[in-house]
């Protein structure tokens, strides 16, 4: 693999990494403002309610 498509693979994954992560902080606000419950953010993240709730009361 040449360096050049090294740095892109890279790139991407700081991508991917980003947009899970931003979408993760958005599912967060979401609950701490009413606007969804957790269980519907949970739903929506993947991953169980009680799961949900210990992230997010960290």
């Amino acid at each position: 693999m040449t360096f050049f498509m090294e740095l892109r693979r890279r790139e991407e994954k700081g991508r991917e990494e980003g947009r899970a992560e931003g979408r993760w902080f958005t599912l967060v606000e979401l609950v701490h403002d009413g606007l969804l419950t957790v269980k519907e953010a949970a739903k929506r993240a993947g991953m169980s309610e009680e799961a949900f709730r210990k992230l997010v009361t960290r």
